[in-house]
């Protein structure tokens, strides 16, 4: 039997074709770690960083309330339980009572990382906060516009 250069290369196709399907198949059959976390609309325990990635790509805004005990605290606990409760599927609220001053903190984090203060701000001025910040409008900032 006589090997010419067409067979050859179509032997040499051939492999390449079968050995490009094998290889398709298996990175389709490669099972990744299930990344679909529940996510809640308060949270009183400290989330990881894997958790904070998670909600912020799902386009919520988080609320970080990290504070210590006192007069204060409870009476922006309140407004933002209350607040998370109305924009339940748009805001996440992070509430949790830490021991030390140099832990405290109280900021809100937009999909897009940025980080907005929330120390100076009022009840009132929250809502206004939010909508200037968040990508994904309820419809309570849209009717604001108007």
């Amino acid at each position: 039997m006589k090997i010419d250069r067409q067979f050859v290369f179509t032997v040499v196709v051939g492999v390449m074709m079968i050995t490009w399907a094998m290889g398709m198949a298996l990175s389709y059959n490669i099972k990744t770690a299930p990344t679909g976390m529940k996510i809640e609309n308060v949270y009183t325990e400290p989330l990881t960083g894997k958790e904070k990635v998670t909600i912020l790509r799902s386009g919520r805004m988080l609320i970080e309330y990290l504070y210590i005990p006192g007069e204060e605290s409870m009476e922006k606990i309140p407004v933002y339980d209350s607040f998370a409760g109305r924009f339940s599927d748009f805001i996440v609220l992070e509430k949790v009572e830490v021991s030390d001053a140099n832990q405290t903190l109280d900021q809100m984090i937009s999909p897009t990382g940025d980080v907005i203060p929330l120390g100076n701000v009022t009840e009132a001025q929250l809502i206004d906060v939010f909508c200037d910040n968040t990508f994904v409008q309820p419809k309570e900032c849209l009717l604001m516009s108007i």
